[in-house]
């Protein structure tokens, strides 16, 4: 019976199959762009490379890492909600001695 059934009713079944894993591969793909950090690698070098070259000066280098370093917590945020492995550990800024 079981067999008899899925033939009967693979005009319905067989499209939505289908359907479902288009959109699971669409699901993925979206998860992957949310969650790939080496665009912003990439450009966190080249601002370095243009500090470095003396393209850029150090308030201009200051708030544009700053975005990039924004744009990171937010990958990990995706990371942590689809709950896919982070690296490091929590991102703890050192204080001067004199502040403590």
């Amino acid at each position: 019976m079981g067999l008899l059934s899925k033939v009967l009713f693979f005009p319905v079944t067989g499209p939505v199959a289908g359907i479902r894993w288009s959109l699971g591969k669409v699901v993925q793909a979206a998860e992957e762009e949310l969650t790939d950090d080496t665009p912003i690698k990439q450009e966190l070098m080249e601002l370095q490379m243009k500090l470095e070259l003396g393209d850029i000066d150090d308030e201009e280098y200051m708030r544009r890492e700053a975005d990039l370093m924004a744009r990171f917590r937010e990958v990990r945020a995706w990371k942590e909600r689809l709950g896919k492995a982070t690296t490091g550990g929590p991102v703890r800024v050192a204080r001067d001695r004199d502040e403590e």
